[in-house]
């Protein structure tokens, strides 16, 4: 890992490839609650997938 991408890490959010969540009010609350428990998902594992890639560097 480069210093450039290091810091990009360090001091940004750019890094993250998973679109950040958008809420829809006109969903009901179930439908809204399933979207953003499977956003969460989806940026959980890209990160331990990003910590794991990470931490094989480091070998």
């Amino acid at each position: 890992m480069n210093e450039i991408e290091k810091t990009t890490i360090l001091e940004t959010y750019k890094w993250i490839k998973v679109k950040r969540y958008i809420d829809d009010d006109s969903l009901s609350w179930e439908e809204r609650y399933k979207r953003l428990d499977s956003h969460h998902i989806e940026e959980t594992t890209f990160l331990i997938n990003k910590i794991r890639e990470i931490v094989k560097e480091l070998k």
